[in-house]
């Protein structure tokens, strides 16, 4: 059996500098007067522990060794626990140590445990003293074969800490992220699908698009059954495809901040960038922070974007203009025909 390096240190230090040296301050008679051995309980079983002890008694001025161990004393017969001496008594005339090991044993048998020696040195002479030799008798554990193996001990339940629940928990709210991402993902592109076709058309302007959808908005009546946050949703989904499709701008996929700042670039400090930047504010409050506007700031935010709808509406050119002033003379032309077919024969 492996000690620790510390256990072997202690075993190190007890063995030969706390058990090799007792010093008495007696007259020396050059004997010692008594020296047990005792082992408890003489018979174990494979595994169970002993108890091997060390009393010594002696007169004099002396050093005393006492037996010294590595982690056996003999092959089948092994040390678990090293003790150091303790004094039993002392005084002017007599010392008593005792020295305690613990040992055990894996194979069934009888063992026996050799003398040991114990010396004692003064002046110049040496006296070593035997300690009777003890038998260790181990026996096997006895196992009934016709029964069914049992667990040593019954299986019992311990409670779950908040450690070992963290990697759930941490899993759950990231499947929730995911599928909350998804879930906009997905209905983001539904719900612009969902706006009148009228944005599908090209040879429709943007701004007669961008105020029949407002109109239709203001006709739903959402922000007054309840439905404020998707009244500022679709309010903000027809003024960024109107961006879109006047500006050419990638206003579906731009944060409010990135959009104002295209603006103000193209406007300047002016009050369309401003008018812009309320309705697009308003609408992150209500849809982010779960702000609940008044019924005016409803009603205004509409407003404010159908006139910036009308404020940049873009400038017909002299050739679209002329255009369209021949286009409508060849329509009146074509309905006076068709009311008085007569003048078709002039």
């Amino acid at each position: 059996m492996e000690f620790p390096l510390r256990q072997k240190f202690i075993r190190f230090t007890y063995s030969y500098v706390g058990l090799l040296v007792v010093l008495l301050f007696l007259p020396f008679n050059g004997r010692a007067q008594e020296v047990n051995i005792d082992l408890e309980p003489g018979e174990i079983s494979i595994g169970q522990h002993a108890r091997l002890s060390i009393e010594v008694e002696f007169q004099g001025k002396s050093l005393v060794i006492l037996p010294v161990f590595n982690d056996t004393i003999t092959s089948e017969i092994e040390v678990l626990s090293y003790g150091r001496p303790d004094t039993l008594h002392h005084d002017q005339n007599r010392l008593a140590l005792r020295q305690e090991h613990i040992i055990t044993a894996w194979d069934e048998g009888f063992f026996p445990i050799p003398p040991m020696e114990i010396i004692t040195i003064a002046h110049e002479d040496t006296l070593i003293f035997e300690t009777e030799p003890l038998l260790l008798e181990v026996s096997g554990i006895e196992v009934d074969m016709a029964e069914a193996p049992k667990d040593i001990k019954p299986i019992f339940s311990m409670p779950i800490t908040f450690r070992e629940l963290l990697p759930y928990v941490l899993g759950a709210l990231a499947l929730a992220a995911l599928i909350w991402l998804l879930v906009r993902y997905v209905r983001r592109p539904r719900a612009l699908e969902q706006k009148p076709g009228i944005w599908e058309k090209p040879d429709i302007p943007a701004h007669i698009a961008a105020i029949s959808s407002l109109e239709s908005l203001r006709n739903k009546k959402l922000w007054q059954k309840g439905k404020v946050k998707l009244y500022h949703s679709e309010l903000t989904d027809i003024l960024r495809m109107y961006l879109e499709k006047r500006f050419r701008i990638n206003a579906l996929e731009m944060t409010s901040g990135e959009i104002l700042n295209h603006m103000q670039q193209k406007f300047g400090n002016n009050e369309k960038p401003d008018q812009l930047g309320q309705i697009l504010k308003l609408s992150d409050l209500v849809k982010f922070a779960k702000y609940q506007p008044e019924a005016s700031q409803n009603e205004n935010a509409l407003e404010l974007a159908i006139q910036f709808v009308k404020e940049t509406i873009p400038k017909e050119t002299t050739e679209e203009k002329t255009n369209r002033k021949e286009d409508g003379i060849l329509d009146k032309q074509k309905s006076e025909i068709i009311i008085n077919p007569k003048n078709a024969n002039k």
